[in-house]
């Protein structure tokens, strides 16, 4: 995917990736692992830590459980206001910059990224895009939940052509706009591992799918200092003088897990969902309005898409991921007065490292955090 982006944008960002590909391949071939490494398994080859547990028939697992993580994205948020009278008119809302890179860390079922912008993508150079991007999956056997936070300070306005057959385009750098989501997923096939797909320390050993069920909780908040759309350019639009719009989203639904195992080295995974949410909306007008605020609870769909392929070697791995959520808001089951689209594509390079005793010591307060719905079901 990075080569891709790199052939159909500027020679700089092709730059960009081919530097990052050399550094990753510098890190995996220079790296060693101490020679006072605790292994992750007992002599009897069985895990030391009892939420990593894994069925052998189905599931290998790496030797260590910590890794650190260097990757490079593109990311495209669009948020879509439209009218109520769905007349073809929309109103679109995108930062002004998508390419960002990021650290993170995996340890046992956790693992934890944040990213940050460093090259904008879009051609309105007045208009600047702050953002902060950060993402965790813990991954149980048959469990597994994303969860992220996203942050976005600066937004163009672009109206749709079929409004005036021309279109025009804002500056909005006074757009806010937090995601905050956890997606929760769960495999009703017992032979299927969401960390053997998901995680970087176990690899499913087999074709495996599975019918699983979704269950999401979302926070999102639109905000600027004046209307997103004021009502002389079009009254009968959905946001029509709307300066603040604050949603919780729950949703219900399912959808299907496949992991394809092409040989030991190469693995694909993918994972589809559709749910059914309700939404609980609270809208602020601009100041001219009494009152100025009004509540409704209305529906709409949530719909996500994750795959990832991946090349593994024993201690470090090089794999691609997209992912493409959408979420539709409306009074109505899958209507769409609003919508928010969310895709990212990730070159990731991932580097499993041994623990020493002094490192494991070092880490204590972190297992005893991570044993502590261990200790609550009563497994540890």
């Amino acid at each position: 995917m990075c080569f891709k982006f790199a052939i159909m944008r500027p020679s700089k960002y092709g730059a960009f990736c081919h530097i990052l590909l050399i550094i990753t391949i510098i890190i995996a071939k220079t790296t060693t692992v101490s020679a006072q490494v605790i292994d992750s398994f007992d002599e009897k080859g069985i895990s030391i830590l009892s939420d990593f547990k894994f069925d052998s028939a189905m599931v290998s697992s790496y030797e260590h459980l910590f890794g650190l993580e260097l990757y490079v994205q593109n990311k495209d948020l669009k948020i879509r206001h439209a009218t109520a009278l769905s007349n073809g008119h929309t109103y679109d809302y995108m930062p002004n910059s998508n390419m960002s890179v990021g650290l993170g860390f995996t340890y046992r079922y956790l693992a934890l990224s944040a990213a940050v912008n460093v090259l904008p993508l879009n051609n309105n150079k007045e208009l600047k895009t702050r953002s902060l991007d950060f993402q965790s999956q813990l991954a149980g056997y048959r469990t597994l939940s994303f969860i992220n936070a996203q942050l976005y300070k600066g937004f163009s306005g672009d109206f749709n052509k079929e409004y005036n057959n021309a279109g025009y385009q804002v500056t909005r750098p006074d757009i806010g706009f937090t995601l905050l989501g956890l997606n929760n997923m769960y495999a009703l096939n017992k032979r299927y591992s969401f960390r053997g797909s998901v995680l970087r320390f176990q690899r499913m050993k087999y074709a495996v799918g599975t019918p699983i069920l979704a269950f999401d909780a979302n926070y999102w908040v639109k905000s600027g200092d004046s209307a997103f759309i004021a009502s002389g350019v079009d009254l009968n639009h959905f946001a029509a003088n709307m300066e603040r719009m604050r949603i919780w989203n729950f949703a219900l639904g399912g959808g299907y897990a496949y992991t394809w195992v092409l040989n030991k080295r190469w693995l694909f995974a993918g994972i589809a969902t559709v749910k059914v949410p309700v939404n609980f909306v609270k809208e602020r007008l601009d100041e001219q309005f009494t009152p100025r605020e009004n509540t409704w609870i209305g529906s709409g769909l949530n719909a996500s898409l994750w795959l990832r392929a991946s090349y593994e070697r024993e201690d470090w791995s090089i794999s691609a991921h997209y992912i493409h959520s959408k979420m539709l808001v409306g009074k109505q089951v899958f209507s769409n007065e609003v919508s928010g689209n969310y895709g990212m594509a990730r070159l990731m390079f991932s580097k499993r490292i041994g623990m020493t005793r002094k490192f494991k010591q070092a880490v204590k307060p972190v297992d005893a955090i991570l044993d502590v719905p261990f200790k609550i079901l009563g497994i540890k």
